[in-house]
């Protein structure tokens, strides 16, 4: 079974991940968004803005001062320089608050089930919501990682079918083998079979919706 360090992007054994290149626009554009929303909120605007009109205000006061506008102007340079090269040293690293860039889409929890391997879902909070909102357990994500491929829902729905199939196990102890191993085998075969059948309830949905359809259009 596939092996999930601690916050580390899971690879499948088989290294498949989703591919869907329309969410994953989506998904770039709300991290460059949330990149650009902290920097813009940091104040370095501002303040490079006030720096700039100082540095003006002295350099008029050293040309008119000494006579000399080159000189005023190669001062004003140099602190100009100096300004920004502090401000650089002083500034606190920009921090993106991870679980607020997919909150247009409903946060990481609403993307697809297979986005659970997915590097840009990596990139845009999902590991935050695993650990601080979902609060997901080790066996549970290697479980969930194992079935991402076949859930046709949405991360959520799946961690909560692999939740239920966990209670299922330990609470009627399907099976002969109590170790740590075989309990999460259980789960893996119970977790299985709730994902093929809402593979089956899915399918059944869309063929009906399809019918209906064929019969407005008859």
């Amino acid at each position: 079974m596939t092996k999930v360090a601690e916050r580390g992007l899971p690879v499948r054994h088989d290294h498949w991940k989703p591919v869907n290149p329309q969410l994953d626009s989506v998904i770039r554009k709300y991290i460059d968004e949330a990149r650009r929303t902290v920097s813009d909120t940091t104040g370095n605007s501002a303040t490079l803005t006030g720096g700039a009109l100082v540095l003006v205000g002295l350099g008029l006061v050293l040309a008119i001062g000494t006579g000399n506008p080159v000189l005023a102007i190669v001062l004003a340079v140099v602190l100009a320089l100096g300004g920004m090269a502090y401000t650089g040293l002083r500034s606190p690293p920009l921090e993106v608050d991870q679980l607020r860039i997919l909150r247009p889409l409903g946060g990481p929890g609403n993307l697809p089930a297979g986005y659970l391997v997915h590097p840009l879902a990596w990139r845009a909070g999902m590991p935050e919501y695993l650990t601080e909102v979902a609060r997901v357990p080790e066996r549970r994500m290697r479980i969930a990682v194992e079935l991402c491929h076949r859930h046709p829902g949405a991360v959520v729905d799946l961690l909560r079918m692999v939740e239920r199939a966990e209670w299922f196990v330990a609470e009627n102890k399907p099976g002969h083998d109590f170790t740590e191993a075989g309990r999460e085998a259980e789960i893996l075969a119970v977790a299985t079979q709730d994902v093929e059948e809402h593979v089956r309830r899915v399918s059944a949905l869309a063929s009906g919706k399809k019918a209906k359809k064929k019969k407005r259009l008859v």
